[in-house]
């Protein structure tokens, strides 16, 4: 299954929605489409929502770019959320002890209201 990665943002957040199989062969496809997402993210949203629900498959290649995305995003002072229900993520982040360091929701949050 190819990845998919598209982003939306406003009021406060910018959302990076990624949809199918991270493993080494398209976590540059991953990392490419979260810096094009930061980059047309102007003035820079004060959180990054990444929306993991449809990933079917993570390695350690897709969780390298999650941890290189927190260290962007803390040198950024940007807060970084993570969704997750499905199994294909939140095994590897539990496996790895990622869960215990992102923050990791049921959904994506509600935008708060302006």
């Amino acid at each position: 299954m190819s990845l998919t990665v598209e982003w939306t943002r406003g009021r406060g957040r910018l959302v990076v929605s990624v949809s199918g199989e991270v493993d080494a062969g398209s976590s540059p496809r991953l990392q490419e489409g979260i810096a094009a997402a930061h980059a047309a993210d102007e003035p820079p949203s004060p959180t990054l929502v990444l929306d993991l629900d449809r990933v079917e498959f993570l390695d350690s290649a897709g969780l390298a770019v999650l941890v290189e995305t927190a260290s962007d995003c803390h040198k950024a002072g940007q807060e970084l959320r993570l969704v997750a229900t499905g199994r294909a993520v939140l095994n590897p982040l539990k496996l790895t002890g990622l869960d215990q360091i992102f923050t990791v929701l049921d959904a994506v949050p509600a935008a708060p209201a302006n």
